[in-house]
């Protein structure tokens, strides 16, 4: 009975070591599948943000004080929209300031007009009274010099007192031409002070003016004077009826040569104040420009009324400035972005930024709301995302009118560009590491081998193979692949769908 039962044990050992040796040695079932030639439409799948089509930064129009911020951040607005008001009052006070100086120069140019006209007149009159003395003056020399003019002409004294006359005139004729210049300028500034209703400064002046006119007139007595003396230098030997005639003659003399000097004054004052008012009816390029300082106030004046406007459709996006606030002109004060169209911005790694070019379409994902877009534009210069890596930024369109909420978070499926004919496997059997891409070939003797393989774009399904695999060829499909390295397998197809 023992042996039987031995027996028996023995064949169940033999047949367990048999059917284990059957499984060690029978190679295992493994999917795989072949790399073919076919088709791939990759696609990139990324998150990015809700932008208007445009940044705009809107500046200060005007410099001063902010009454009122009519806005704030993530407001949406409208072209033609009021975002802040000013005071006005610098503006206003400049439009005052302009003002004033404007009339000034209208009554200014009035006033010397009307002077320069009046002054015209007088020395005309000066002129033709300098000739009516000229000619009566002739007249008397003449009958002077008659009455003994031989005997008299080479006495030496009296040529020496008539030079010692004429130096005395010339310096009396120099004083009044100084005279007339000062009156000519204390005229001017009088002129202003009338126009400033500066009394004290009137009165000042006028009390100037007519003190240098009283020098004016005592200088040209004593020219009067000595003119008439240079003239009437003493005569000796005359018989009293000569010498009764020469005292006549020498009257109407004094007379004349009076009346002259005082022409002559009054011809060269007024030319003196006739150029002085030229010169200042000249200045019309101060008289330009306070009119263009006046236009410019009244502009800004009502760019301040009329406030701080939006130039388009758009959401806020920052405030920099409070009810308040003091700006200059060209400061910024709002920053928004124009929302006629919206755009999603994505940042692009370096492995995906070749694949995307513009004009490609986009599927957009906000919620459970769905939009067709393109991309529209590729930047040339790299951001950093929040880790700090640099990366493409990439605008996305998206095809709607309707108001969207800026900076929301927004799901993209970009459609790369397809691959026709070319070779591919499914992405179920392409693995990395930091030596690349790599699948797992069932070479021959169904034996398992790792090899390395330049890949291409991919989408769904596949994955391009630029090189490294030949078309046919059979690859691991199995989560397992790794096991099966270096080892014999039993491939099992795997049907594609």
């Amino acid at each position: 009975m023992k042996t039987v039962k031995r027996g028996i044990i023995i064949i169940l050992i033999l047949a367990a070591a048999g059917i284990a040796a059957y499984f060690l040695l029978t190679p295992d079932d493994v999917a795989v599948t072949a790399a073919d030639t076919g088709t791939v439409s990759p696609k990139l799948n990324l998150t990015g943000n809700i932008e208007g089509n445009e940044l705009i930064t809107v500046y200060a129009d005007v410099s001063g004080t902010i009454a009122e911020r009519s806005v704030t951040k993530g407001e949406r607005v409208s072209k033609g929209d009021v975002l802040l008001s000013y005071a006005g009052e610098s503006q206003q006070n400049a439009v005052n300031a302009a003002q004033s100086n404007v009339e000034y120069d209208q009554k200014i140019i009035e006033a010397i007009s009307t002077s320069r006209t009046t002054y015209m007149k007088k020395a005309e009159d000066a002129k033709a009274r300098i000739s009516q003395c000229e000619v009566v003056y002739a007249t008397i020399k003449a009958n002077i010099l008659a009455l003994d003019s031989a005997k008299y002409a080479q006495d030496y004294e009296r040529n020496s007192r008539a030079q010692s006359i004429q130096s005395d005139m010339a310096k009396m004729q120099g004083e009044i031409s100084g005279k007339q210049a000062e009156l000519a300028k204390i005229e001017v500034e009088l002129k202003k002070a009338e126009l400033l209703e500066d009394k004290t400064n009137v009165l000042k002046l006028a009390e100037e003016a007519k003190d240098i006119q009283d020098q004016i007139a005592d200088t040209n007595n004593a020219i009067s004077k000595s003119q008439r003396d240079l003239i009437c230098l003493p005569l000796e030997g005359m018989d009293p009826a000569t010498y009764e005639n020469y005292m006549k003659i020498q009257n109407d003399l004094e007379t004349v040569t009076r009346l002259w000097s005082e022409a002559k004054t009054d011809r060269d004052t007024a030319q003196s104040l006739i150029k002085a008012y030229d010169e200042l009816l000249g200045n019309e390029q101060k008289q330009a420009q306070d009119e263009l300082t006046y236009d410019q106030a009244v502009k800004e004046l009502n760019k301040a009324k009329g406030g701080c406007i939006s130039p388009s459709d758009g959401v806020i996006t920052k405030c920099y400035v409070d009810d308040g606030a003091q700006v200059e002109k060209g400061t910024p004060v709002f920053e928004m972005q124009k929302a006629d169209s919206y755009k999603v911005k994505l940042l692009v790694s370096k492995y995906d930024f070749d694949s995307v070019k513009t004009g490609q379409t986009a599927s957009i994902s906000i919620g459970e709301k769905e939009y067709s877009g393109k991309v529209i534009n590729i930047s040339q210069y790299a951001e950093a995302d929040a880790s700090g890596k640099s990366k493409a930024a990439v605008d996305i369109s998206v095809d709607t009118k309707e108001p969207m909420i800026i900076g929301m978070e927004a799901d993209v499926i970009i459609n790369l560009d397809e691959t026709a004919n070319t070779l591919r496997v499914l992405n179920d059997c392409v693995y990395t590491d930091d030596n690349g891409s790599y699948l797992f070939v069932v070479e021959k003797g169904n034996r398992v081998k790792r090899r390395y393989v330049e890949t291409g774009v991919k989408d769904s399904e596949y994955t391009r193979i630029i090189s490294g695999l030949n078309d046919g060829e059979t690859v691991v499909c199995d989560l397992g692949a790794a096991d099966y390295e270096d080892q014999k397998i039993n491939p099992v197809t795997e049907k594609k769908e």
